[in-house]
């Protein structure tokens, strides 16, 4: 049974086949087996609403997919998805690929392109994205495929804002950037990606937290930061929240921001405050850091990883 939530939609524009590979030992020129590989539903919306699914939230996901691979993407969709909402168009839905090396420890990911998308399939597929988070939560997240230009999830923003309904951004640089002049309700840059955004490098968790205090400054509602291991920190218009990453064993960090933004969706839908979203979405990164390839969490290690979930206020 769906969890009585507002409509919560993700928007994929450019989603992919996550195929991953395991393997002993990377080697210089010569050919290599893999000791295991796996064909996964990906990229970040896709991963977004699959961890929604995970939740029972009164989710849906729209995704445009093109050619045979966006055919066998469909059907694994079908299978993971109760909810899921796709525009057929020409070329071939792309193929990203994460190698997972054993010995030493290492992860390797290639992110191909993605089809051609006009102006007119954007215009279809976000038109029905529009419709069914009305009054809900909007999570515009991924990489944009050829044909769609950086101010397209600020456009979306702003005609979700215009329509009573907050949107999540969780994007590349330039386009997150782009889009807080539509007045987001969230943006999800990790520590790296803050420091691309303001010019500067960032050596603590405070001055990470002063610099999404600017960006709240200029239009955001909220603004969280993933710290990898070292967790994550939520600014909003009255403070500013740090909670810590559980103490887990990391077999795959594939989807784990896609499930933290998921988190975070899922707990404001709720209508949940800052310091219980953050928590819940911490947990729900951290769950799917521990699962292999490109699995995510379960609800049983949310339960676990809550017990550790501490919540600082930083008070800035």
């Amino acid at each position: 049974m769906k969890s009585i939530t507002s409509p919560i939609a993700s928007l994929s524009l450019n989603p992919a086949i996550d195929l991953t590979y395991e393997i002993g030992c990377l080697q210089h020129d010569q050919k290599i087996r893999a000791t295991s590989a796996s064909y996964d539903p990906g990229g970040t919306g896709i991963n977004v609403g699959r961890a929604l699914e995970k939740l029972n939230a009164n989710s849906f996901t729209c995704c445009i997919t093109a050619g045979k691979m966006g055919e066998f993407l469909c059907s694994m969709l079908k299978q993971e998805l109760s909810s899921v909402i796709t525009l057929q168009i020409d070329g071939e839905t792309r193929i990203n690929t994460t190698l997972v090396q054993n010995n030493p420890p290492n992860q390797y990911e290639i992110n191909a392109v993605g089809p051609y998308v006009t102006s007119a399939q954007l215009d279809s597929i976000s038109s029905q994205f529009l419709t069914l988070c009305q009054g809900g939560i909007g999570v515009l997240t991924g990489s944009l495929p050829p044909g769609v230009p950086d101010t397209a999830y600020q456009s979306i923003s702003a005609a979700l804002l215009e329509q009573g309904t907050r949107s999540i951004i969780d994007a590349p640089v330039a386009v997150m950037k782009a889009a807080l002049h539509s007045k987001p309700f969230l943006i999800k840059p990790n520590w790296h990606e803050m420091e691309i955004l303001q010019n500067k490098t960032l050596a603590t968790i405070e001055q990470v937290a002063e610099e999404a205090r600017v960006l709240v400054k200029q239009g955001a509602t909220y603004v969280c930061v993933s710290l990898a291991e070292k967790g994550a920190l939520l600014t909003g218009e009255t403070n500013t929240y740090y909670c810590n990453s559980p103490n887990i064993e990391v077999n795959s960090t594939v989807g784990a921001g896609d499930s933290l933004v998921a988190g975070l969706a899922y707990a404001f839908a709720l209508n949940r405050g800052p310091e219980q979203a953050l928590g819940f979405a911490v947990a729900c990164g951290a769950g799917t850091a521990m699962q292999a390839g490109t699995q995510l969490f379960s609800k049983n290690d949310l339960e676990k990883l809550s017990k550790e979930i501490k919540i600082k206020v930083l008070d800035i």
